[in-house]
C-alpha cells in the first residue's frame, strides 16, 4: 500500500502490480533485516493463492525464513539451489525449442542471488558464467513464454548478472535503508537520490514498476500469521509436479497438462 497515505492519514491505497503477464521478472534488494525475505514470501504466497503461476524455489542461504519449506521437491536449500536454477532453465529451452505455449505460468525464484554466485566462483568460475548466463537470458526471453523470474538479493551490482539483464525487471523493490550509490544501482534517479535513506523500516520500501510516472513508496501488509502463510505456501508447492517431470512432458510430447 502507498507508504505515505498510511502514515499521513491512515489511508490504506493499494500499490497494485500484474502479475504474472505484466510483471513477470521482479527484483527485491535490502539487506539483512529490511524485511524483503518476509515480503518475498507474501508475493509467492499471492502467486500460488491466486493459482495466477507456479513457482520454483531456490534459496542457497537455507535461511529461517523457508525452513517450513524444507522437503518439498518445489523448494531446494543451499548447494541444491543451483540445481533447481539449471533444471528451471533447461525447463525453458525445451518449451521454447518445442515451441510450447503454455497454459499455466511458471516463475523461478531465487533468494540471496549473490550469496550463490559468491559460492559457486569458490568453487567453478566457469558454472558461475554458466548462470549468470543461464539467468541473463531467463529475465530477457522467458516473459514471452509465460514464465518469469524472481530475485531476491542485498545490492543489485552489475557484477551479479549478465550484460542488460538488469534493464529486463519489470518491478523493482529496494528495502529498508539504502545507500545512495545502490538507489542508482537499482535505476531510482531524481528527487528521491536527495535523501536516498527515506527512513524506511522493515517491510517497507521504494517501488519502480513499469508503467506508472514515478517511483512509489510502500509498505508490505502487516502478515498476522506468517507461520499459517508458509504452511499455505507448502500446502501449494506439494501439489505442483516437479521440474525433472515437467522436462520429461515436455520430452514426450505430454504438453497438453503444461
Amino acid at each position: 500500500m502507498d507508504r505515505k497515505e498510511y502514515q499521513g492519514y491512515g489511508i490504506k491505497i493499494p500499490v497494485n502490480i500484474t502479475l504474472p503477464k505484466k510483471t513477470s521478472n521482479l527484483l527485491i534488494a535490502g539487506k539483512s533485516g529490511s524485511g524483503k525475505s518476509i515480503s518475498a514470501l507474501w508475493y509467492v504466497w499471492q502467486l500460488l493463492h491466486t493459482q495466477e503461476s507456479a513457482v520454483y524455489l531456490s534459496d542457497y542461504k537455507a535461511g529461517e525464513e523457508y525452513e517450513m519449506l524444507e522437503g518439498v521437491h518445489a523448494y531446494s536449500s543451499g548447494t541444491d539451489a543451483i540445481q533447481t536454477i539449471r533444471d528451471f532453465y533447461q525447463f525453458f529451452t525445451e518449451i521454447r525449442n518445442s515451441r510450447i505455449r503454455l497454459k499455466k505460468h511458471y516463475t523461478l525464484f531465487i533468494e540471496e542471488w549473490s550469496g550463490l554466485l559468491a559460492y559457486v566462483e569458490s568453487q567453478d568460475k566457469k558454472l558461475k558464467a554458466e548462470l549468470m548466463s543461464e539467468v541473463g537470458e531467463l529475465l530477457a526471453v522467458s516473459r514471452g513464454l509465460n514464465m518469469g523470474v524472481f530475485v531476491c538479493v542485498q545490492r543489485a551490482d552489475a557484477s551479479y548478472f549478465s550484460s542488460g539483464s538488469r534493464e529486463q525487471f519489470q518491478c523493482i523493490l529496494s528495502f529498508g535503508r539504502c545507500s545512495a550509490e545502490q538507489f542508482r544501482m537499482l535505476g531510482f534517479s531524481g528527487e528521491m537520490e536527495e535523501n536516498p535513506t527515506g527512513g524506511y523500516q522493515a517491510g517497507q520500501a521504494l517501488a519502480l514498476i513499469d508503467g506508472q510516472e514515478e517511483p512509489k513508496e510502500i509498505i508490505v501488509p502487516w502478515i498476522r500469521n506468517s507461520s499459517e502463510m508458509r504452511e499455505d505456501i507448502r500446502r501449494h508447492l506439494e501439489h505442483q509436479t516437479d521440474l525433472r517431470g515437467l522436462i520429461e512432458a515436455v520430452a514426450e510430447g505430454r504438453s497438453g497438462d503444461l
